[in-house]
């Protein structure tokens, strides 16, 4: 029981810190919505270079780097712990607990962690560790790579729908991460419920727009 609730705290916690990233992450991609004329390659290749430098920001870095693992390393032992001690299936009512994203949380996190995995291997792993990213002025112009990259069609979709998987994850994962770490109660619980609601809608539309919104712009 111990190590069940260990696992339901860390779980938590490290999601709640990935939340925070998501929303950090996502304020600095925004960026490529600027339109070119008003120097959105400069802006955003001097945001790229301050992140790959920064030593606060590469701290953080590898804190999220932890905290994914954690967080997959976590969830897969809670779904097994559940799986084994659930004598019957999902009674068909309509619950916080019978939702899509909480019947589905173990595929939505699989599908989340192979785009993580091909997202960091499009742009992150490019970035450092290969010379194929086009140079201004000596330094790396990252705003061009993401910028061809997403005028590809399929890259766009894997995008979108990996979006798609964000939403309902997060969607649940929000207000279960804070019902966890004892945070809420009867009153505050449908406060939580609508503000997970509206971070689960605004991020994942946002992201989504970004590749939707190069592409076209650029085709």
């Amino acid at each position: 029981m111990k190590y069940y609730i260990l696992n339901k705290y860390l779980a938590a916690l490290s999601g709640l810190f990935l939340i925070l990233f998501l929303t950090g992450h996502l304020l600095g991609n925004l960026q490529l919505l600027i339109p070119v004329e008003s120097g959105a390659q400069e802006q955003f290749n001097k945001y790229a270079e301050f992140m790959s430098t920064n030593p606060v920001v590469k701290v953080l870095s590898i804190i999220t780097y932890i905290s994914i693992i954690l967080h997959v390393f976590v969830t897969l032992c809670l779904t097994i712990d559940s799986k084994l001690k659930r004598k019957i299936g999902y009674k068909k009512v309509k619950s916080d607990s019978n939702s899509f994203g909480s019947r589905y949380m173990g595929v939505l996190g699989t599908i989340i962690l192979a785009f993580v995995i091909i997202h960091l291997s499009n742009f992150w792993y490019k970035a450092k560790f290969t010379d194929s990213i086009p140079l201004i002025d000596g330094r790396q112009d990252i705003y061009s790579m993401v910028v061809d990259k997403f005028q590809n069609i399929e890259h766009v979709l894997i995008y979108f729908f990996a979006m798609m998987a964000i939403f309902f994850h997060t969607l649940h994962g929000f207000q279960s991460s804070f019902q966890s770490l004892g945070l809420i109660n009867s009153k505050t619980k449908k406060y939580v419920k609508l503000l997970g609601i509206l971070y689960s809608l605004a991020v994942p539309v946002l992201f989504a727009l970004i590749p939707i919104w190069l592409y076209f712009r650029g085709n």
